[in-house]
């Protein structure tokens, strides 16, 4: 970090300061003064002192706490205050971001597209009839879509390590996930994390969670980890295999990957499934490698699938596809018959934010909304809103496309997943578009596949490195110069 002199970060670190010592007595007097609700209070203020101090003196301290939480606890809550701590630290990710200088400059094309969906979606709320939890839906939404821009103000390198402090967490959740499902199906261990809000299943969610068989019978657990549901840990898994090979290199990369091929079949989560051999297929097929490594690459794609098959419940699984005992499916084909007489009437801004059926996961099962991230879009803001999320899709596309034609394999198996992502798991899964943890995560993959763009000229075969520096066109000041007439100093900026 360079050294701050600008009389505005001056006056920043005294009031800083001033604040700190004034909320000390501050919270003494709430915590002995007013019982229970005087230390929640108490405890409010000491921890909003914190973020202040934390986002306007250590920025990256916000980053790196993100990273971490929403691969190790996306749904924990902080202990005895009923917030989610990844909300709270995407927030002070964004507000630090808008504060801290960045030494990038402009928006790429993604992120352009990126902000027309947050102002058409927010355009949406308006039109569509501004409620309480509307307003409270659209924020946490619109703060897990702008961690994306957010995370773009960094440096290569800060992104980097926020992306292997992500992945590295996710892999140790995924061990995790496999432990429950080969030595604790009870899930009783999750009574460890009950202080974060989570707790061990009864028996409705280990029939939500299972594989049921054609006869009704529940014959193994289905991997969640502490993602909790299935699918949104294939998901997740799938996002942090594809973020873990564009910024691990060597030995890590492939123990990283062999990992979440083990982790994401346990899952059961066909979407998943298919999203990678659909992925690793168009890497085969466009990526300019040699022949020998695309040879390779085709005793790979085979061996992987066979091995997943000879697991019996991932074997039963894909073969009850489609078929008039899988319900899932079932579900979803009523759901698009049904799709256009729910909106009838409500195609211009959608059924409104908010609603019930996006809180109460019970009310979501009866009424069957459509489990389609563009579709669900439109369900929630009307067709100009699902025009822009398709539009973010098709811009992702193009921008993906191109790095599944660079030399970078990182950069191709990211173009490449995420090509296959827009054409397979976001047509069978909503979650990226309603739920704000899958938003986050979705919008941080936005970020690295933009940040390919950077990494474009990776040599022939090659790992993405990080950018070289801008040419220096005139010699730098040497150190022992006396600063111009007028200047204040150097401002600190998050990439440092």
């Amino acid at each position: 970090m360079t050294i701050v002199t600008t009389r505005w970060d001056l006056v920043r670190d005294y009031g800083v300061g001033a604040v700190i010592v004034a909320s000390v007595p501050v919270a003494v007097y709430l915590a002995i003064g007013f019982g229970k609700l005087g230390t929640f209070a108490a405890v409010g203020l000491i921890g909003l002192v914190a973020g202040i101090y934390i986002g306007l003196r250590h920025p990256l301290w916000l980053y790196w706490g993100l990273a971490f939480i929403l691969a190790a606890l996306p749904f924990g809550y902080f202990p005895g205050v009923h917030l989610p701590m990844y909300l709270a630290l995407a927030f002070g990710v964004v507000l630090a971001a808008l504060i801290h200088p960045s030494e990038r400059k402009g928006l790429s094309r993604l992120e352009i597209a990126v902000v027309v969906l947050v102002v058409v979606s927010g355009l949406t709320l308006v039109f569509g009839g501004i409620t309480l939890p509307g307003i409270i839906e659209y924020g946490r939404w619109a703060v897990a879509m702008l961690v994306m821009l957010a995370l773009l103000r960094l440096s290569w390198p800060n992104m980097a390590r926020f992306g292997r402090i992500y992945v590295y967490t996710a892999a140790a959740n995924a061990i995790y996930g496999v432990f429950i499902v080969v030595a604790d199906p009870e899930q009783k261990s999750y009574r460890l994390l009950r202080i974060f809000g989570y707790g061990a299943g009864g028996d409705a969610d280990a029939l939500r969670y299972a594989f049921v068989n054609a006869q009704g019978e529940i014959t193994s657990l289905r991997l969640g980890g502490t993602w909790v549901e299935p699918n949104s840990a294939g998901l997740s898994m799938l996002f942090a295999l594809a973020i873990g090979v564009l910024v691990l290199k060597g030995w890590r990369r492939w123990v990283v990957t062999a990992i979440f091929l083990v982790a994401i079949p346990l899952t059961l989560s066909r979407a998943a499934l298919a999203t990678i051999i659909v992925g690793f297929v168009l890497v085969l097929i466009f990526h300019t490698m040699r022949s020998r490594d695309r040879i390779l690459g085709l005793v790979a794609l085979a061996l992987v699938p066979a091995a997943a098959m000879a697991i019996p419940t991932v074997r039963a699984r894909i073969f009850s596809t489609l078929g008039s005992n899988d319900p899932g499916a079932n579900d979803r084909a009523r759901s698009l018959r049904e799709f256009p007489q729910t909106m009838s009437g409500h195609w211009l801004f959608g059924l409104g934010w908010g609603r019930p059926e996006f809180k109460n996961g019970n009310l979501a099962f009866q009424l069957n909304y459509v489990s389609n991230a563009p579709l669900i879009t439109v369900y929630r803001g009307g067709i100009f809103a699902g025009l822009a999320f398709v539009g973010v899709m098709v811009v992702g596309c193009l921008v993906a496309y191109r790095a599944l034609r660079s030399a970078s394999m990182g950069n191709a198996i990211m173009g490449g997943f995420f090509i296959s992502a827009c054409f397979l798991a976001l047509q069978l899964d909503h979650t990226v578009a309603s739920v704000s943890q899958p938003v986050m995560l979705f919008g941080i993959l936005l970020a690295f596949l933009s940040s390919t763009e950077r990494t474009s000229g990776s040599p022939p075969g090659g790992d993405p490195d990080p950018p070289e520096a801008p040419p220096i066109t005139r010699a730098p000041r040497p150190a022992t110069a006396a600063p111009p007439p007028g200047a204040g100093g150097v401002r600190a900026t998050i990439p440092g």
